[in-house]
């Protein structure tokens, strides 16, 4: 019986009701680039990429298409954008990672020798879902700071 009302509930609850992304921001001193991993729900950001004109589609799984990355790319570079100490940045994508309901997305901004603000302006899904919140959290010289990105409050400045 335990074990029947287990299954129920999980199935009740294995789609998400609520709409959420966590960003890392990380400052890698050594090779002076900012590192970014940002996880997103998986059926989340098809819907986004759908809204945007991608077609339906299949993340992390044979039938994914091959355009799928170049997809994700051109959605991060709409609804993701940093500057740097005043400066606005062009990130690099380097690929995705599908975990069981979540895709992590990777980029990467280089000759970055030394961060003392960063604004974050994550948009991320916000087309999408009137409920979603972006979480940025940044590790930036050995300080964390964090942040929400949600309708109303897009753009996010931290100082160190």
């Amino acid at each position: 019986m335990k074990t029947a009302i287990l299954s129920i509930l999980i199935v009740l609850f294995s789609a998400h009701e609520f709409h959420l992304s966590l960003t890392e921001i990380r400052h890698n001193s050594e090779s002076r680039s900012i590192e970014v991993s940002i996880k997103l729900f998986t059926d989340d950001l098809l819907v986004a990429l759908e809204q945007a004109g991608a077609p339906k589609m299949e993340l992390g799984t044979e039938n994914e298409p091959p355009e799928a990355n170049e997809l994700i790319e051109s959605y991060l570079k709409a609804h993701f954008k940093l500057m740097v100490n005043g400066k606005p940045t062009e990130f690099t994508y380097l690929g995705k990672e599908a975990e069981l309901d979540a895709t992590w997305c990777f980029v990467e901004v280089k000759d970055v020798k030394k961060v003392q603000t960063i604004e974050v302006q994550n948009t991320l899904l916000l087309e999408a879902f009137d409920d979603q919140t972006n979480m940025i959290n940044l590790n930036i010289n050995g300080r964390k700071k964090s942040g929400l990105a949600r309708k109303g409050s897009k753009s996010l400045k931290f100082e160190f």
